[in-house]
C-alpha cells in the first residue's frame, strides 16, 4: 500500500477539509482482482464486508469488478440496495434478523442464517406463501460455529462455544 506525501495531503485538506478519507481506486482493483483470482475447485463467491466501509462508490467499484457484498444489518442492506447493488449480490449475515427478512429475500438478497432460531423465524415467514416463493428465498445458506476460536486473548476470540461467530 503506497501513502500519500505531504504536500498531497494538504492539498486534499484544503480542498475537501478534514476529517478526510481518501481511498486508491488503484490499490482496491488490484486487491479486488487478487483475491477472484484466488484458486477454489469448488467454487468462490468473493464477498466483501460493507461494515468495514459503506461509501457508495466503494461497493459500486468492488462489485463492478465482481465481488459481492457481505451485509451484517438490514440497515447495510438498505443501504447496499440504495448504491444500486443488485440483490442477488447482497448477502446478510447479521445476529439480529430485521423485521422486513421476507421482503429483502423477496427481492433477491441472500440470507446467512447464523442460528436455528434465525432459520425457525424466517421459515415461520415464508410458510403462508410457500406456494408463491421463488427459489432464491428458499436457497440459504447457514453459518457454521465448528467449536473452536482463535484469537490473541479471550477478547479476540471469534469462534467457539462462547462465540456467536463461525
Amino acid at each position: 500500500m503506497k501513502f500519500l506525501k505531504a504536500p498531497h495531503v494538504r492539498e486534499i485538506a484544503n480542498r475537501f477539509g478534514t476529517p478526510v478519507y481518501v481511498y486508491s481506486e488503484r490499490e482496491l482493483t488490484l486487491a479486488a482482482k487478487a483475491l477472484l483470482a484466488f484458486p477454489a475447485a469448488f467454487g468462490l463467491t468473493v464477498r466483501y464486508a460493507m461494515k468495514a466501509c459503506p461509501e457508495r462508490a466503494i461497493l459500486q467499484l468492488l462489485t463492478r469488478l465482481g465481488l459481492h457484498i457481505d451485509a451484517s444489518s438490514g440497515y447495510e442492506v438498505h443501504r447496499a440496495l440504495a448504491a444500486g447493488i443488485e440483490p442477488d449480490k447482497i448477502q446478510l449475515t447479521c445476529q439480529q434478523l430485521p423485521d422486513d427478512i421476507f421482503d429483502l429475500a423477496m427481492k433477491g438478497v441472500r440470507f446467512n442464517a447464523c442460528s436455528l432460531h434465525q432459520l425457525k423465524t424466517y421459515g415461520q415467514q415464508l410458510e403462508p406463501k410457500k406456494n408463491q416463493l421463488p427459489p432464491r428465498c428458499t436457497n440459504i445458506s447457514i453459518r457454521v460455529n465448528p467449536g473452536l476460536g482463535s484469537g490473541g486473548t479471550g477478547k479476540t476470540n471469534t469462534g467457539g462455544p462462547s462465540s456467536s461467530f463461525g
